[in-house]
This record gives C-alpha cells, structure tokens and sequence, in this order.
C-alpha cells in the first residue's frame, strides 16, 4: 500500500515533545522529535546515516544529538553532521539527515513528510475545539496494529455505535437520520436520533434521561476528522444543548499500524476535574477494548487482500466511508503520477509556527 506523502498528519501532543529527544515512526519514516533551545519543535530523521543507529538514544549536547553508537553528532534544526569524532574529522558531504517541517498549534505538533517546498503553514489544520483553562478538554494517544484506513472506516461510519457502545457513546438501537455531503477531500455524515436514552457520556454533563441525539463527522483528507456530539431537550437547537466538540486525528505509523490521536472539549462543566477523568476513561475504553479489537478482527479476516476486491456487502451508511477511500486512492494515484518522492529531501526548510 502506497501512504500519502505531501500532507500535514498530526505527528504528537505538544506536551509529549520536551528537550529529551523522543522517536515515532510516522508513514514509515523514524523520525526524532524534540525542542531546541528556544522552545521550538524540530523533527529530523531518526535513523543515523552510517550504521543506522537510533539518534533519539544517544546524548543531547545543546542543540546536537550524538550518536550513541560512533558519536557522530547532527544538528536538530538542520539534520546535518556537526561534529565526526574519527580519523582528521572530516564530515562526509552525506552525514546528514533529512529534516521534516514542523507546525506546532494549540495542542498538536504537525509534521509534513513529504516534499518540504510544498509544506504551507495556511493549509495546517484547524480542529475547531472548545476553548477552556486547565480542564475541559481531554486527550489521549494511542496506537493500533491495523491499516489507518479501517480506522477512518469506523470513524465515518457510526452506525456501529449502537451495537460496539451502546449505552456508552451512543443511545441504544434507534432510528437514525442521516445526511451525507463530499466536498473536494472533505466528507461529512449528520445524523440525528430524536427522543433516545442519554448515554453515559454526555449524562456527565445533561441532567435529562431522554433528548434529542446530534452527531456530525468531518473528515479531510488525509487524517482530520472534526466530530460535533450534541444532546438537547426533544425538539431544541443542538447548540442549546451539552455540546462536545472532539477531533480525531489518523496518523499511518506504517501500511498496518496507526497512530490514534483524540481531543475532546465540552460547553458544559469545563472547570469539573471528575467529569475529565470520567470522560477520559469512558472513551479510552470504547477505543481500547471496542473499537479496537473489532477493527483488528476484521483486519485478519481480510487477510491482506485489497478491500475492493473482496466485493463486501454495500450498505446506505458505507457512501461516505467508500468515498474517503476512493479519496485517498486519487490522492496517492496524483502524487505517484507527479514522480513524488516517497522521502523528503535532506536539507533546510523553516519551522511554521502559529501562536496558540
């Protein structure tokens, strides 16, 4: 499977990046992360270019990491060699690694694998979350051994929810009505269930045992979906309700694993630290012991066999799933297409940043 190079994907949480050096493989590619000493997030290869020894393991001298296995030192904020311990010192033109732009926003530090003359800070993604002091919003990190596609599957498709979390995340079995709209590389879903039992997660902050449901799914590509959870009186706006507003954001580690990030904010008793920690269980719980393991178990069943080919059943709540894959399928089809290199080119390219 070819995985999309030119594109922001959310590569950590901002508190995940300190000054000690910290590694994730992103589309395949190790890559070293850490702050210089101003603050900034930098993102050079992990890999050092002599035997292949992991850079994120050695010693940080200021703004240089040595490598742990023959000491050659490379800069954080350019990728090249600094510094070759051996023989008259003399630095190959090629000790270097690549070094991938970066843009750090609010939560989220983003990176851009691909062609660094393409990376524009206006296309960084805004995930349009509740603003809130110390509480509020909450968030995790996680990731699954299963092609980032089956988890964008089960993110646009929700109507899994009344039977993998019901009671949790969704009211039970309910009549669902459901609007779907694709705009260029965005997807949406709107749906609404009217006069259901309040699940568990938005009883946290909804007194009511019955109201009006509202969930609305935007993703675009490759990675962002922006998610408006809504529980109302019967027959209320969605916006007079206990709002949340989550994004979630699909990283390929690799062609069969993924990074999960998830944030999630609220209108509604922001500043309650027990409504944070309840929320982060309930929703750590559906990802890690619901979702998970059922999108794992179809992954095997599927057996590395193209999706398409194995002509599945076609259902009404497939359409946007099944268009956020013929989106990607253009999308890496266009970037072959354009002699894309599958590796940034080594070099300097500047570090976007945004306040906030």
């Amino acid at each position: 499977m070819s995985l999309l190079k030119n594109a922001w994907y959310c590569a950590a949480t901002s508190a995940e990046v300190g000054e000690k050096p910290f590694a994730r493989r992103i589309l395949d590619l190790p890559i070293l992360f850490a702050r210089d000493s101003s603050g900034r997030v930098q993102a050079i290869g992990d890999m050092c270019p002599h035997r292949f020894a992991p850079l994120h393991k050695g010693v940080r001298q200021g703004n240089v990491i040595e490598c742990p296995y023959h000491g050659l030192r490379f800069d954080l904020s350019s990728g090249a060699c600094a510094h070759n311990p051996h023989g008259d010192g003399k630095i190959p033109d090629t000790a270097r690694v690549p070094r991938y732009p970066v843009a750090e926003r609010g939560d989220v530090v983003w990176i851009w694998p691909g062609d660094p003359e393409l990376a524009l800070s206006e296309s960084v993604p805004e995930l349009q979350l509740f603003a809130s002091g110390s509480h509020g919003r909450v968030g995790g990190v996680l990731t699954m051994n299963v092609d980032y596609r089956l988890v964008l599957d089960n993110l646009l498709d929700l109507s899994h929810a009344p039977y993998l979390h019901a009671g949790t995340l969704s009211p039970p079995r309910a009549k669902r009505e459901t609007r779907q709209a694709v705009e260029g590389v965005t997807v949406s879903v709107n749906t609404v269930m009217r006069g259901v039992e309040v699940p568990s997660s938005q009883a946290l902050y909804f007194s009511s045992p019955r109201g009006d449901y509202y969930s609305d799914i935007e993703w675009t590509a490759p990675g962002t979906l922006r998610q408006r959870l809504a529980i109302t009186e019967m027959g209320e706006d969605p916006e007079a309700g206990a709002v949340t507003r989550n994004a979630h954001l699909i990283t390929p580690e690799s062609d069969h694993s993924t990074h999960y990030f998830w944030f999630h904010s609220r209108n509604r008793l922001q500043d309650d630290a027990a409504v944070d920690e309840r929320t982060r269980a309930i929703l750590s719980h559906a990802f890690l012991a619901e979702d998970e393991p059922m999108i794992a178990a179809c992954q095997a069943y599927q057996a590395g066999r193209d999706f398409f080919s194995l002509t599945s059943i076609f259902l009404p709540t497939d359409r946007a799933s099944l268009r956020c894959r013929r989106i990607m399928e253009k999308l890496v089809a266009d970037e072959h297409a354009r002699g894309c290199s599958p590796h940034p080119a080594h070099g300097d390219s500047a570090v976007l940043e945004h306040p906030g």
